[in-house]
């Protein structure tokens, strides 16, 4: 569990009204590494876990470091060769990641794995779902289920033909225990899946009978039974949106980011449209990450193509940006500093920075993985507190549930979620239409480690966040 010390300060820095500036917070260090970093996360215990690949030795593919940026361990995951596309942690403290990797040390057939590694960087188990007619495959997302076992999506590339989604669950050991294809006559790729509300909502990326190359949301039962699907659209300039990533946003709905010409449309959870945005650069840059902040905002993150440091539009860069709820910039910053070319991976930090990952370029030493830590700002904007206010939780810490009260000084649309430290959304216990005056609201947590959470209320114009402690 996170110290109290680092919850006072979240709690400080949340509760601290101020409007941020334009530029962005100060770069504590960075590092490069031999390998290409493409997703990262803060564990429990405060270090950066790191999925990707070394460029000499497939087998290293999860890379952990300490807060200062110095490497703890890697590891090993023989005789297969991997590659990671995505991490997560349990609440045990151990690892599971999936990408793509081979069935035997010799084999060329690349298929989606996931494999388990311990909290000390130890192998535990690691699977590979080869095909029978020589397909490759590729795991692109994965979420741990209620059950103990996993869900993963991802895409196969068949040896004739075009690809199709593939969307794949487990038990806890990594057995198959069903999977599903989706796609028509197109390149087809499931990007994210999600575990809602007793079942699996997956961003694909494709085309039906019926409609052309798009993002799509399509849900499934546990079961693995098809219960609907429906295309995201987005009123944008771009001619032609590509899926990339897919998040649940603040208030319960659904973040999507598209890749090319990136921009980020709010969804609800049945896929319906209510806005979008477009980051910084639009029409220069590809997205490649969308995550939420602990005050309900929008971290995002990508490469840029649009400036060099002398002016030239032929040297990329990364590119990081925050928003809030609504979209709205608050800072950005062009991370040109050791040849980074793309940040393929950010979040917010529990202590209130952020961590990047991505990877770096130069003539002398070729492709490397690189990694940037912010400083935690200086204020997040909370909202007045006199319009809505979070009046009471109790119990509070809690080892079964807990009640949230909370005012609004008018009726109106208001939302109830709870996130983790690091800006994900947990939970959304309310989100719809209140009246005026104190309401009370349940939390059961389900699936979730002990630890600390915070709850944020949000309005049209205003929102307040406090901290609870979860201790099975």
């Amino acid at each position: 569990m996170k110290s109290i010390l680092i919850l006072t300060a979240i709690l400080l820095l949340l509760l601290t009204t101020n409007v941020l500036a334009m530029n962005p917070p100060a770069i504590e260090w960075e590092t490069l590494y031999g390998s290409v970093f493409l997703d990262i996360l803060e564990t429990d215990s405060g270090d950066y876990m790191v999925a990707g690949r070394r460029w000499l030795d497939y087998a290293r593919t999860l890379f952990l470091f300490s807060p200062s940026g110095e490497t703890i361990w890697e590891s090993s995951v023989y005789p297969y060769n991997h590659v990671s596309f995505a991490v997560i942690q349990l609440e045990s403290g151990d690892f599971v990641a999936t990408g793509y990797g081979t069935t035997d040390s010799s084999s060329s057939q690349y298929s989606i794995s996931i494999y388990k590694i311990s909290s000390e960087g130890q192998a535990l188990w690691s699977k590979v779902y080869a095909l029978e007619d020589n397909s490759k495959s590729y795991g692109y997302s994965i979420v741990a289920l209620p059950d103990g076992g996993f869900a993963i999506c991802g895409e196969i590339d068949p040896a004739e033909g075009m690809n199709q989604a593939w969307i794949l669950r487990t038990d806890a050991l990594g057995d198959t225990l069903w999977t599903e294809e989706w796609g028509w006559q197109n390149n087809d790729k499931a990007m994210t899946v999600l575990y809602i509300d007793n079942g699996l909502t997956v961003l694909m990326h494709g085309s039906t009978e019926t409609t052309e190359g798009s993002p799509h949301l399509v849900r499934y039962d546990m079961d693995g039974n098809f219960l609907w699907e429906t295309t995201l659209e987005v009123p944008s300039p771009s001619s032609t949106a590509f899926a990339q990533e897919m998040c649940r946003a603040s208030d319960g709905g659904l973040l999507l980011l598209d890749n090319y010409h990136p921009e980020i449309a709010h969804f609800d959870i049945l896929g319906n449209y209510d806005w979008y945005f477009q980051p910084p650069g639009w029409g220069e840059n590809y997205g490649w990450s969308v995550s939420t902040t602990m005050d309900g905002g929008i971290l995002y993150s990508g490469e840029n193509s649009a400036i060099g440091l002398d002016g030239s539009k032929d040297e990329r860069s990364g590119m990081i940006s925050r928003h809030d709820y609504q979209g709205n910039e608050l800072w950005r910053d062009y991370v040109y500093n050791s040849g980074c070319r793309i940040l393929y991976s950010s979040c917010q930090l529990s202590q209130g920075g952020y961590i990047a990952a991505g990877k770096a370029f130069s003539s002398t030493d070729g492709y490397q993985g690189y990694l940037i830590k912010y400083a935690p700002e200086l204020g997040i904007e909370s909202g007045d507190v006199s319009a809505v206010e979070i009046t009471s939780v109790s119990p509070n810490p809690f080892s079964a549930d807990t009640e949230i009260q909370f005012s609004l000084v008018e009726a109106g649309e208001a939302s109830l979620t709870v996130f983790d430290l690091n800006g994900r959304v947990v939970d959304v216990l309310g989100d719809g239409l209140f009246s005026e005056g104190e309401h009370t609201l349940q939390w059961t947590p389900d699936g979730i480690s002990s630890g600390c959470y915070l709850i944020r209320l949000t309005t049209t114009d205003h929102s307040v966040t406090t901290n609870m402690v979860f201790i099975k």
